[in-house]
């Protein structure tokens, strides 16, 4: 696995100035009956916890190439088909390619896929499109990974945070460096925001922040998209959001926008910024956002989880134990003694995955 998690950490930096192709949509549009709903073959797996569905060769041409997550039409017959099969007690679906890597015609890592939304005070509006879906309001999202591991290395966890971050607040990035760069909002992540650690959607450790005078800083590298896959846990202010920390128990942090110069030393790799700074305390993120309901007395704290492997050949033996592992390996509780963070792991222990079916 450390190859993928470096091959993961390779690639951040160019998160700074060009994102990951990783991102976050929200389903806003009903979606119709039509043709491709077609019953698929579904195999599960021995011990319980992924199951494999197979398409024609051309199906799943379309679904590679064309990308037919992204599409409302061919993705959400599928999940119906899915709830022919399985009963309505899931958080989230995970579709999981049957591929070593990204597809060629494919730009992302994983994508989430907003289904349901009835948490407030995260900065988003309440939604609920799962009847579209086949369910009964207990789906929140589906996510696609675009390669067989991706549940270990990631995004996962970076995915899963986008079910209740970045609305909050307006973050900026950069697309070049230089003394005279172009801000611009950049929506669904962090930016240039600190926390009390990197965050799973970017940001900096606010602790390595210098104040250099006349609106200049310094601080660690990071990434303003995501900060290594499955590499880091979430950070206070994600757990918040997502129900697993009572607001002061988030540390004041800054967030800066409106970015006119960014630099990045080639000896010790720190950036160095001009920007308009906010300063944010417990009290002004409520301010902002209202209380958040539910709270963390009565949040939700375990999801259940379906995995299901999308092929179009049937797995062999090797494929189904990787599927498997890494199912196993998402949902335990407990440290696993990698550098890597299970679900369990980066929510510090709160939070909780149940993979089965």
């Amino acid at each position: 696995m450390q190859c993928n998690i470096s091959f993961m950490k390779g690639l951040l930096h160019l998160s700074i100035i060009i994102p990951l192709l990783i991102w976050i949509a929200c389903d806003d549009n009903k979606v119709s009956d039509n043709d491709y709903n077609t019953l698929h073959e579904f195999v599960l797996h021995s011990n319980n916890r992924v199951s494999s569905l197979l398409m024609t060769e051309s199906e799943y041409d379309i679904w590679i190439n064309e990308d037919g997550f992204s599409d409302p039409s061919i993705r959400v017959p599928l999940v119906q088909d899915v709830y022919e099969r399985f009963e309505d007690k899931y958080d989230f679906i995970f579709f999981v390619l049957n591929e070593e890597s990204i597809p060629e015609n494919l730009y992302y890592y994983g994508k989430l896929i907003g289904v349901s939304n009835n948490v407030q005070g995260i900065g988003m509006n309440e939604y609920d499109y799962s009847p579209d879906y086949g369910s009964s309001g207990k789906l929140k999202a589906v996510m696609q990974l675009t390669g067989l591991e991706f549940l270990q290395t990631g995004p996962a966890l970076h995915e899963l945070a986008h079910q209740w971050a970045n609305y909050a607040l307006p973050t900026h990035n950069v697309n070049e460096l230089g003394m005279n760069v172009t801000s611009y909002p950049y929506w669904g992540h962090w930016g240039f925001t600190g926390g009390s650690s990197p965050g799973q959607l970017g940001g900096f450790n606010q602790s390595s922040l210098i104040e250099n005078g006349n609106s200049s800083y310094t601080v660690d590298y990071f990434g303003a998209f995501a900060n290594g896959g499955n590499g880091v846990p979430y950070n206070e202010l994600e757990l918040y959001l997502m129900g697993m920390l009572p607001i002061t128990s988030v540390s004041p942090f800054d967030m800066f926008t409106d970015i006119t110069s960014l630099a990045i030393d080639e000896s010790t790799y720190d950036l160095t910024f001009t920007a308009a700074r906010t300063t944010y305390t417990h009290s002004s993120l409520e301010d902002s956002l209202g209380s958040r309901i539910p709270s963390i007395d009565n949040s939700q704290k375990e999801f259940k989880l379906l995995v299901i492997i999308i092929t179009d050949t049937p797995l062999s033996d090797d494929e189904w134990n990787k599927a498997d592992a890494t199912a196993e390996w998402f949902s335990h509780k407990g440290d696993d003694g990698s550098n890597l963070y299970n679900f369990w792991e980066a929510t510090n222990g709160i939070g909780s995955i149940i993979i089965e079916n």
